[in-house]
């Protein structure tokens, strides 16, 4: 199947930063809260439904009305996602108008048939900033950044994630994913999740994870600007539709983009995702310059 661009599910804890100043914040920085999570050993790829507004920093990404990735809420006007969720498939970055954000987001049918006890509302992308040195069609600085054309209002329901300034390299830690994604890698024997999904997944060194891509027949090459997550034998996994999430740790922080890997939950094939503290200075720039 070759190196594809796998989209991954995310959860986590979420914390309060309403404000540039409080965008990356110190592990012991009070506004950085814990909304607990459960920690379940549960399939991704056939998942366990997250409880409703349990992670309020989630959004889905649509075009033409329809979910295709995943970002995360990083201030009260800026989303993270991967940059290959921002290419149109031709090369080419896509425009801002064809993007639109579902904040507040727990099963997909409440928004689309206007139930009134959906949470969620739509918000337009003002701009898109993709890393600098990523390129279509590349693993490499796969990380953007979406500013909405407007303010959001935190509530109980949507508030943002925290991004730590200090460098963690998190192995053995338990770390959340989820989304709205195909629940199996076979799109023609599964579909896209209804209910937002959750599971966990550990968090590996990187030197063990590349021993076992290649072990496995895989040509891919990781970097210290990446971060492996998954089981060694497999199940527990993120899948299509799920690119841009983040995977956060039970301490707390964002550690990761949803970015690429092979296939959904293979044994000894971990999901490979955009290690977020490498990137903190260019984040933090692109929000204050713009």
């Amino acid at each position: 199947m070759g190196n594809l661009l796998v989209f991954r599910l995310f959860c986590a804890f979420l914390l309060s930063v309403n404000t540039l100043g409080n965008l990356v914040a110190q592990e012991t920085d009070s506004k950085c809260i814990n909304f607990p999570l459960s920690y379940r050993s549960s399939r991704v790829v056939g998942g366990t439904n997250a409880e409703e507004s349990e992670f309020p920093f989630i959004v889905s990404l649509t075009r033409r009305g329809g979910h295709f990735c995943g970002a995360t809420i990083v201030n009260d006007q800026w989303l993270l996602t991967a940059g290959h969720c921002v290419c149109n498939g031709l090369n080419r970055f896509m425009k801002p108008n064809q993007i639109k954000s579902v904040i507040g987001l727990h099963t997909m049918s409440s928004f689309k048939d206007n139930a009134i006890e959906s949470s969620a509302f739509e918000m337009n992308i003002r701009t898109i900033v993709t890393h600098p040195d990523y390129r279509c069609e590349s693993v490499k600085d796969d990380i953007a950044l979406l500013r909405l054309h407007k303010t959001i209002i935190f509530t109980d329901v949507v508030k943002p994630a925290c991004i730590l300034s200090s460098e963690n390299n998190y192995e053995g830690d338990v770390a959340v994913v989820s989304g709205w994604g195909w629940t199996m890698e076979d799109q023609s024997t599964g579909d896209p999740a209804n209910i937002l999904q959750k599971a966990s997944v550990n968090v590996w060194k990187n030197s063990d994870c590349q021993k076992s891509f290649r072990e496995k027949g895989s040509d891919i090459i990781l970097t210290e600007n990446q971060i492996c997550a998954g089981h060694v034998s497999g199940g527990i996994d993120s899948c299509w539709a799920d690119s841009g999430g983040p995977l956060i740790t039970p301490n707390h922080s964002l550690i990761g983009v949803v970015s690429t890997g092979v296939g959904c939950g293979r044994p000894g094939l971990p999901g490979i995702y955009t290690r977020v503290s490498k990137y903190i200075n260019w984040i933090k720039q692109t929000i204050e310059i713009k």
